[in-house]
């Protein structure tokens, strides 16, 4: 006997509320441990998942079992027990869902080496721009434009959503498959089209929290990239960052957007470009004034920074001066009171005396601020620079003694930023000790092992 006609309702209210969870057909059927084909059966009404199967669906989508059973039931219309349409409230729970993993993967940055967070990183931003194109948000013809293709390497436009076809790669798989660095973040950086004008934002909630998750993503992309290039790829960074900051400023987020434009400073701050970097800085004081102390001191600590890198030793005095003034204005209600903290104040201000060759004045700062760091990335940088001024006064005991440790947290962390301030203090500690000095050659040679890791 025929089996009877399925209807095409469960088909779309399957495939809507998998495009409005931000997932492809790929991706939900890795969330649901199953075949792709398996997927694609649900969606088209040829057959029904298993009752066992369907909790860990349910959570793969992000609603309840009650609204997972009407979106399988032929007759269940594709409104939500909770209340919403698989529309604007399904756009908002996926990019607050985005929004968590993006977090939860910054707060692993400090403590994990970064090329085991780019595949994932890349993914997030995978699901933004799936999430955009679905909603026909901010691509090539601006707001409202719906339908354009998101990925650049065959996909196509279905519905108002991106869809990617079956056998096509996603931006993770091609970098898992071994396409390059550059090549993924070609892929990513490319599919956005044209932002908004800065500070138009957009008057649809969710339209600004993808926005907003844009951001943040984008953000941890070009972190993460940087990194992963061991801080050569200086423009593919700085196009994450841009487009972070484009985003942010779309939102209407200055925090965010300020945030952005710093990482785009150090670039050129720690990248070779200190007078770019310097610019960026100012920019980002700019953006900061009228909304937060702390980011406007935190922008003129890094540009002290710059400054010092130039050799301009009374620009970057003033710039330490304006940083104090504005920390010492920061209020209880300020946006982002903990940017800028006194063990802030003093690691860039004993950088930047560092840089200008003041090594008392850099050890008594960086000192402070190594007392005040937790384990991590950071205080190897700190030791780092601290080496670098005990060095400068002729203490070698006490320079080995902060290398050491710098080198292990170094190595722990996988932080290239730290092991390259290892690297600077391991030639310096060469030069210094003339070969001398066993101890020394043997944490060099510790070092040089980390670094052919």
């Amino acid at each position: 006997m025929a089996k009877p006609k399925q209807s095409r309702l469960r088909r779309v209210g399957l495939a809507r509320a998998r495009e409005a969870a931000g997932l492809t057909q790929e991706a939900f059927a890795v969330r649901a441990g199953v075949e792709v084909s398996t997927v694609v059966r649900w969606e088209s009404g040829c057959t029904t998942p298993l009752p066992g199967k369907r909790p860990q669906i349910a959570r793969a989508l992000g609603v309840g079992l009650q609204d997972l059973e009407r979106l399988l039931s032929p007759e269940g219309p594709l409104t939500f027990a909770g209340g919403w349409e698989s529309t604007d409230d399904g756009r908002l729970a996926a990019i607050a869902g985005v929004r968590e993993e993006v977090a939860k993967l910054t707060a692993e940055y400090d403590a994990r080496p970064e090329m085991g967070l780019v595949v994932q990183a890349a993914g997030l931003l995978g699901r933004v721009e799936v999430l955009r194109a679905a909603g026909g948000a901010g691509g090539a013809g601006g707001a409202g434009s719906a339908g354009s293709s998101v990925f650049s390497d065959g996909a196509y436009s279905f519905g108002g959503a991106a869809e990617a076809p079956l056998n096509a790669p996603s931006l993770s798989e091609r970098f898992l498959i071994g396409a390059s660095l550059s090549d993924v973040a070609a892929g990513m950086a490319g599919t956005t089209g044209a932002p908004h004008p800065a500070g138009s934002v957009s008057p649809i909630r969710w339209r600004r929290d993808l926005d907003v998750a844009e951001a943040e993503t984008a953000l941890l992309v070009g972190r993460l990239m940087w990194d992963a290039a061991g801080r050569r790829d200086s423009s593919t960074a700085e196009e994450f960052f841009d487009r972070a900051a484009r985003r942010a400023g779309q939102a209407g987020d200055s925090v965010l957007q300020v945030t952005a434009t710093l990482r785009a400073a150090f670039v050129g701050l720690y990248g070779g470009d200190p007078r770019a970097g310097v610019r960026r800085c100012v920019q980002a004081a700019v953006i900061a004034a009228p909304v937060s102390e702390a980011l406007f001191a935190l922008a003129r600590l890094h540009a002290a920074e710059g400054h010092a890198i130039l050799g301009n030793a009374a620009e970057c005095d003033r710039a330490l001066t304006t940083a104090r003034g504005a920390m010492a204005a920061i209020s209880p209600d300020d946006p982002a009171p903990g940017v800028c903290s006194p063990r802030t104040y003093q690691r860039l201000a004993g950088s930047a005396y560092l840089a200008l060759g003041r090594h008392t004045e850099a050890r008594v700062a960086l000192t402070e601020a190594a007392i005040r760091y937790e384990p991590g990335k950071v205080l190897a940088l700190v030791l780092g620079h601290l080496a670098l001024a005990c060095l400068g006064e002729g203490d070698t005991d006490a320079a080995l003694r902060h290398f050491r440790t710098a080198i292990e947290l170094a190595e722990a962390t996988q932080s290239v930023g730290a092991l390259a301030v290892a690297s600077r203090a391991g030639r310096e500690l060469v030069r210094v000790s003339g070969g001398a000095r066993p101890e020394a050659l043997e944490i060099v040679d510790r070092l040089l092992t980390v670094l052919a890791s």
